[in-house]
């Protein structure tokens, strides 16, 4: 295997490993699954670049704080009116 694919694939396996609320005793699992996810990158578009995980934590969070009547959405074709603010 060539260094440059095998630094991809620990790359990768050690953000499944990151990523598993469970890890232990699972490394060549993570590694399985890391070498499947660069192969199939590799046959999907033949060089990509890798870009590192997005922390993605604030958005989660920011999104619980928002008002109830702010986070639901329209549905199409839903005529009923929206609710009315007290005040």
């Amino acid at each position: 295997m060539d260094k440059e694919l095998d630094a991809r694939i620990h790359t990768r396996a050690y953000q499944i490993w990151q990523n598993d609320p469970s890890p232990e005793g699972k490394a060549d699992e993570h590694w399985e699954e890391a070498r499947r996810q660069i192969e199939a990158e590799g046959a999907a578009g033949g060089d990509t670049v890798q870009q590192e995980p997005t922390d993605q934590s604030a958005e989660r969070e920011r999104g619980s704080r928002i008002a109830p009547e702010e986070q639901l959405q329209e549905s199409p074709g839903d005529v009923s009116e929206p609710p009315k603010r007290a005040g």
